[in-house]
């Protein structure tokens, strides 16, 4: 039997980049009817605090999520989760009942590029760094996406073709390049062989950048193909982007061959059937 999915474990809340408290996020899971929500605040990142939560503020949002865990009389269930940045500081994950790992940022010359922040500074960065090659950028934010494979706290992999955040179109760079390919096929067969769940993630879409879910169906078939597991993602920054376009998140799985995907059920990872 299909069943709706009403699950989201990437969400953020005012303790990083999101608009909404971790009270409003809780009551509106509860008001939309989701069976949980994952709260998964940006981890620190000592180079860049603009956008992650302070060591003072990831306890705070440990202390209160654990609080609303226990409060929680609710059908909905809570989890605590941590969106680890490749080049954050963070060791100790244990507080945490998972794990998502994220590339934000490529090192190169000894500077931090962003990926995701804005497609001028995306083209001048690789104009300054890489001398215009796009395709060398992606094959070491590639190369920092499979090394998440090592990480044992790391269960699911976050929006793992970002680089595609401005290049709906091939505005920026055709992706059946073969040096792109190249990188994210190595990528995902690492990745699946280290048993890593791919998230099916469609936060660029609630945010007006792209038109489909990360990553491509042409990555997603390949996923399938590895038997690699997904697992449906918002990366919800407000209230109203919890499950966003989780129909079209499940109608892209289905079409690149996918009969589940996961959700965190009773502390585990459970299996959902998509069709029939």
């Amino acid at each position: 039997m299909t069943e709706t999915i009403k699950a989201d474990f990437h969400t953020h809340t005012t303790y990083c980049d999101g608009k909404n408290s971790v009270s409003d996020m809780f009551e509106a899971a509860k008001a939309a009817g989701m069976e949980a929500i994952g709260f998964s605040g940006h981890s620190h990142t000592p180079f860049d605090e603009s956008y992650c939560m302070s060591d003072e503020e990831t306890k705070k949002y440990i202390d209160e999520i654990n609080g609303l865990k226990r409060s929680n009389d609710s059908s909905t269930e809570v989890y605590l989760g941590l969106e680890k940045d490749r080049f954050s500081d963070v060791n100790d994950t244990s507080a945490f009942d998972y794990v998502i790992g994220s590339v934000h940022y490529v090192l190169k010359d000894g500077c931090y590029l962003p990926v995701d922040e804005s497609p001028e500074l995306f083209r001048s960065n690789i104009d300054k760094y890489y001398g215009g090659d796009i395709y060398a950028f992606c094959g070491d934010y590639f190369s920092l996406a499979a090394s998440f494979a090592g990480d044992d706290d790391v269960s699911i992999i976050g929006h793992f073709d970002l680089v595609t955040k401005f290049n709906e179109g091939n505005a920026l760079f055709d992706t059946d390049d073969k040096r792109y390919i190249s990188a994210a096929d190595g990528a995902l067969k690492t990745l699946a062989d280290a048993g890593k769940i791919l998230e099916i993630n469609t936060g660029a879409m609630s945010r007006g950048y792209r038109t489909e879910p990360y990553p491509s169906k042409e990555i997603l078939k390949k996923w399938r193909s590895l038997n690699g597991k997904i697992i449906f993602s918002g990366d919800a920054h407000s209230a109203e982007s919890l499950c966003f376009a989780f129909d079209v998140a499940r109608k892209t799985a289905l079409e690149c061959g996918f009969e589940s995907a996961l959700v965190i059920r009773n502390g585990s990872f459970a299996k959902i059937p998509l069709k029939n």
